[in-house]
Formats: structure tokens, C-alpha cells, sequence
């Protein structure tokens, strides 16, 4: 009996044995299943984010795009290792966005976070895109050489530890700046260098073909040039399924390119970007021929890219950028390091070597050596007779242009009833100032100027602009005709878009009427003379600023009248004199400069030892050079002074 229970409770204990190993095989069976489903659907969820990444990107769905990244950060986070590229990509990329288009300092805040979180990871493709993100910042600020050297330190940073990733964005990044820097050919090269890296995804193929149509928009390019690109980025823009941030300027760009000014006007119109819909409708109602327009416009455009760039946000770019660097090199310091023990045995081999060489070499490297210095003893020679040279014929034409000026004073004489006096000091040997009178017809023509640009490109166009006002005044003509013609003459065929600010005045002596035209210059003093007193008070004179000369062909300049100015003062000058700046980089200023004039006692029209404009000019030059002191001169800077006495 005891023999059959046991029997039985031993295949009852098989039984149970089967069951539980049969069960325990299925449990493990079902959680190595959900485990790959749930591995599975991380991955596709993953994939799905990084696509709605990209695609937010050229939008602004900015609440969108910052809860997709987040998701996507989180999700690679989790992931680990496997999608740590993807992890600092998406990063990297809310950190750009986020100055574009929500808060600079929270932009550079970001990328600062990243650098940081890559540095405490040791992760190398972590301080790459840190360096993109604040390479793509330092751009959009106008660091165009910080931006350019970040741009080339990412891509050899990649090229070297991450071949087979793409490099096209930093690619892109300095495409942009030549674009900015109006460097076509080199737009050119990066957008092809873009295109031709390994793995490049749709959207930067986009971005590339973005940029070409950008550079073939110059005009060296033809207009079927630029179609065919822009083609080409049409049928892209279709495969991509939406446009990048740059689709609103190429069809500005198309527009403009095919002469459909009314169209660009309007496409800029609706552009949403600040800076981008002043500057094109600058350009466009340019075209249109409103240059009163498209002069108020480029004016805004200037004034909102210096209000979003602020001081604060590239002082930050500055330190972030610095950081970086520092990281950089003690990464490649670590680097270093770690391959130390070969460098030493490479090193030691290399020794053995030169050693083995070294008398043989020694005998040709010291006849190489002799030689070499009796060619650099031989080009000093030449070098310095050349620059001599150069700085006799600088001189020369420092004389050439001084005498283009009048320089002999008292101006006129003979006449008492006129007190002129001038002056310009070139900050180079030569430079761009200039002034002119003559009496013609018992009137008194003068003008004062200042060119664009200082040295011989400014003193050339300075010497044209003193030969035309002259042969043009000649004939007789009102201040506003005679900028008029000025400006038609120097606005053809102006490549360099030189221009020359200029204050153009006609002074009736018979009855003390000045009319005058303003041409984007300064605005002159005015020294009015009260009777009771027999004191002068100073004030700038209110008048109409119109363009400078030489920017717009067919622009129609306003002038201005003030009725008998005898027994007044009128001082004219360049922005040399207000904008002198010392040691400490402040500047003269208006306040001071009406100071040293309304502090000047010497009586109108004593002329022994010095004329009161004489006196003027010189007592403004004491002033000058005492508050300068010694620091260098920056701009050129040009004073004239006339009084008309009563007869």
C-alpha cells in the first residue's frame, strides 16, 4: 500500500515538474517578446520624432517644435549610447531655433548647456555640435570670422573622429556668411561640398540648392542660371514635402531675378523675419525707382539688426566661444596623452634616424642657409627702396591733392567784407575731406565734402568730386541743381557704391542771402549775432538731409534759404570733428563742439593778427588736439568758417 502512494506521488511530483518548466519556458517566451516589441516601437517612435524634428524646424510652431525636441531628447536619453548622435543633434537644434526665433540668450544659454553636458560625458560628437550651434549663432550676430573659424574647427572635428557622418550643416553655416559677405563663388563651393558629403538628408540637400539659387542671384550670374537652380529646388521642396526657412527670400530672389519688382515688393511684404522683409523691400522699392522708400527702409532694417543684437548677447557669444576652444583642446591635450607612448617610441626611431643623417645634411643645409640669407639681404634692400618709393609718391600725392584745395588766407584780399578761412587734416597721407569756393558774379560758391572710405580709393573720388562741383557751380546753378548733377555724374556706373555726403551753399553778397543744399552731411552751425548783446549765439541749423550723392541716379534734392546771414557766422565741418575720440574711445560730441564756439571771445572782424573764422578754425583745433591727446586720428576731418560783413 505505503509502495503504491509512493508511486503515485512521485509521478504526481514529474507532473507538476513538466508544468512548471513548461510554463516558466512560455513566461520567458512572452517577456522576451514584449521586450523586442517594446525595443521595436521605441525605435519607430524615435524615427518618428527625429522626421517632426525636421520638419518644425522651418516653421514657427514654436511651442511645436520646442515639445517635439523635448520628447526627442528624452527618448534618445533613455536609449543610451545607441542614439547618443541623435541626442546631441536634437539638442543642438532646439539651441539654434531657440535664438532664431524665441530668445538669443536662451539660444546661447542652450548651447553653453550642451558644451558643458558633453564635457562631463567625454563625448566628442557632444563638443561638435556644441561648436556648430554657436558657430550658427555667432553668424546670425555678424562674428562672420568667429563664425567661419567654429564653422572649419567642426568640420575637421568631424571629418576626423566621425567620417561617416554628414557634414553638411557646418557646410551650410559657411555658405551663409559668403553669402552675408556677398563672396558668391565661395556660396558656391560650400553649398557643392554640402551635397557631396556622405548620408546627407533631405532637408540639407534643400538648404544647399537654397544657397546656389542665393549665389546665381548675383549679377554675374544670368538669369537662366538662376532658374534652372531654382528648378532644380522646386523639385527638391515637392520630395521634401515642405519648404525650409529660406523659401519666402528665393522666391523674393525669383522675382527680383526675372525683373518682377511689383512681385518681389509683395513677396517681401508678407515675409515674417524682421531683418529680411526691410532689407528686400529696400531693395525692391529701389527697383521701383521709390528711392525715398527704399532709403527709409534700409534705414529700419539697420536700426532692428542692431536693437536684436544686443551687447549682452555677443559679449556671451564671445565667452561661450572661448569655452569651447579651451574644451577642444584639452580634449585634443587628452588625446595626446593617450597616444603618448607612441609618439615616444616613433620619436626615438625618428632620432636614430636624423642622427644618422645629420652630417651628411649639415654641409647642403649650410650652403642652402648662406645662400638664403644673401637673397633675404638682397630683397630687404629691395623691400626698403620700394617702400621709400611708395612713400615718396604718397607724399607727392598729398601735395597734389592739398593743392587741389584752396590753401592761401585771407581767401579774398581785396575784400573786406568777406572773412573765409578752412582747413582739413587727412587721417592718412591722403584722404577723402574736401571744400572749394570762388566768387563768381558777386556770389560766394562753397562746399564742403566727406567720401565713404578713407586713403587713395577716398583722396581719387575726392579729387572728382572737387573738379565736378566746381565745373558744375560755374554755370551758375541753385545748390539743389548743382547736388543734383553731382549725383547723376557719380551714381553711374558706381560698382563700389562710393558715396560723398556734402554741404553745397551760394551766398548773395549784395543782400546776405545763402541758399544752401544739405546732401546726407553734418548739419552746419549757425552763429547769430545780437545787436544788444554784440554776442553770438550758436545752433545748428535746421535743414533737410536728403540722400548722400552718388548712392541713387535720379533722385531730386531738396535745397533751403536763410534770408541775409551778414554779421552771422556759418561753420561747416566733417564728422572727423565730432566724432574725434581719445585714449578712452570717447568722442568730441556736438555739446563740446558748440562749446569751444560759444567760449570764443576774439571780436567779429579783427583780422590782425587773425580773421574771427581764422580764429575759430584754430581755437576748434586746440581743442581737438587737447582732448584727443596723442590718441590716433581715425577720420579725416575738414572745418570751413564764413562771416559776411555789412557794407
Amino acid at each position: 500500500m505505503k509502495e503504491n502512494v509512493f508511486i503515485t506521488l512521485a509521478g504526481l511530483y514529474v507532473t507538476l515538474r513538466r508544468l512548471y518548466v513548461t510554463a516558466l519556458t512560455a513566461v520567458m517566451a512572452t517577456l522576451a517578446t514584449v521586450a523586442q516589441t517594446s525595443g521595436a516601437g521605441g525605435n519607430d517612435r524615435i524615427a518618428q520624432l527625429e522626421k517632426e524634428m525636421y520638419r518644425y524646424y522651418s516653421s514657427n510652431a514654436i511651442d511645436s517644435f520646442m515639445l517635439i525636441t523635448d520628447q526627442l531628447i528624452e527618448a534618445c536619453r533613455e536609449a543610451g549610447p545607441s542614439q547618443e548622435r541623435l541626442f546631441y543633434k536634437a539638442w543642438s537644434n532646439q539651441a539654434i531655433y531657440s535664438f532664431n526665433r524665441v530668445n538669443r540668450t536662451r539660444g546661447l544659454e542652450l548651447a553653453h548647456q550642451i558644451h558643458d553636458y558633453a564635457y562631463q560625458h567625454d563625448s566628442k560628437f557632444g563638443l561638435y555640435t556644441s561648436t556648430y550651434a554657436l558657430a550658427t549663432m555667432s553668424s546670425s550676430l555678424r562674428h562672420f570670422a568667429q563664425a567661419e573659424h567654429e564653422f572649419t574647427e567642426a568640420i575637421n572635428y568631424q571629418h576626423r573622429f566621425f567620417p561617416d557622418e554628414s557634414a553638411a550643416a557646418p557646410y551650410l553655416g559657411m555658405a551663409k556668411i559668403y553669402v552675408n559677405l556677398e563672396k558668391p563663388e565661395k556660396v558656391l563651393d560650400c553649398a557643392h561640398k554640402a551635397l557631396a558629403e556622405p548620408n546627407v538628408i533631405m532637408q540639407h540637400k534643400l538648404n544647399a540648392w537654397t544657397y546656389i539659387c542665393i549665389a546665381y542671384y548675383d549679377d554675374q550670374y544670368s538669369r537662366d542660371d538662376f532658374n534652372r537652380a531654382y528648378a532644380e529646388r522646386e523639385k527638391l521642396k515637392r520630395d521634401n514635402g515642405h519648404d525650409d526657412n529660406f523659401g519666402p527670400a528665393v522666391n523674393f530672389y525669383h522675382a527680383m531675378k526675372n525683373g518682377h519688382y511689383a512681385e518681389a515688393l509683395d513677396i517681401a511684404t508678407n515675409i515674417k523675419g524682421g531683418s529680411d522683409r526691410l532689407q528686400f523691400m529696400a531693395q525692391a522699392y529701389a527697383c521701383l525707382g521709390d528711392y525715398r522708400q527704399a532709403y527709409l527702409y534700409q534705414k529700419r532694417h539697420m536700426n532692428y539688426r542692431d536693437s536684436i543684437n544686443t551687447a549682452e548677447v555677443q559679449q556671451m557669444s564671445y565667452e561661450y566661444a572661448a569655452q569651447i576652444d579651451v574644451t577642444r583642446a584639452e580634449n585634443e591635450a587628452k588625446d595626446l596623452r593617450l597616444s603618448k607612448m607612441d609618439l615616444q617610441i616613433q620619436a626615438a626611431v625618428i632620432i636614430i634616424i636624423i642622427t644618422l643623417a645629420f652630417f651628411i645634411f649639415y654641409y647642403f643645409r649650410r650652403r642652402k642657409q648662406m645662400h638664403e640669407l644673401r637673397h633675404a639681404y638682397s630683397q630687404l634692400a629691395d623691400t626698403t627702396t620700394a617702400k621709400e618709393r611708395i612713400d615718396s609718391e604718397l607724399r607727392i600725392a598729398r601735395d597734389i591733392q592739398m593743392s587741389m584745395v584752396p590753401s592761401t588766407f585771407p581767401a579774398f584780399p581785396d575784400r573786406r567784407d568777406i572773412d573765409l578761412h578752412a582747413a582739413v587734416v587727412p587721417a592718412k597721407e591722403v584722404g577723402g575731406d574736401l571744400y572749394d569756393f570762388f566768387l563768381q558774379d558777386n556770389r560766394l560758391f562753397f562746399c564742403v565734402g566727406d567720401v565713404s572710405g578713407k586713403g587713395i580709393p577716398a583722396s581719387l573720388t575726392m579729387a572728382v568730386a572737387v573738379n565736378l562741383f566746381r565745373t558744375v557751380a560755374k554755370e551758375g546753378f541753385p545748390p539743389e541743381v548743382i547736388a543734383t548733377k553731382l549725383n547723376d555724374t557719380m551714381s553711374a556706373n558706381n560698382e563700389n557704391a562710393v558715396f560723398v555726403t556734402m554741404f553745397i551753399g551760394i551766398i548773395d553778397l549784395k543782400t546776405g542771402n545763402l541758399d544752401y543744399c544739405n546732401c546726407g552731411h553734418n548739419s552746419p552751425v549757425y552763429g547769430e549775432r545780437r545787436m544788444l548783446t554784440s554776442q553770438t549765439v550758436f545752433r545748428f541749423l535746421d535743414v533737410e538731409s536728403n540722400v548722400a550723392i552718388g548712392l541713387w541716379p535720379n533722385y531730386t534734392f531738396v535745397g533751403g534759404h536763410l534770408d541775409d546771414i551778414r554779421g552771422n557766422t556759418l561753420f561747416v565741418y566733417t564728422d572727423g570733428v565730432n566724432e574725434a575720440e581719445n585714449r578712452m574711445q570717447e568722442q568730441f560730441g556736438e555739446k563740446r563742439m558748440l562749446r569751444v564756439l560759444r567760449e570764443s571771445t576774439q571780436p567779429f572782424g579783427e583780422r590782425t593778427p587773425k580773421t574771427r573764422s581764422h580764429f575759430l578754425i584754430d581755437e576748434m583745433k586746440c581743442a581737438l588736439d587737447a582732448f584727443v591727446d596723442g590718441a590716433e586720428q581715425s577720420d579725416d576731418l575738414t572745418m570751413l568758417c564764413v562771416s559776411i560783413k555789412k557794407n
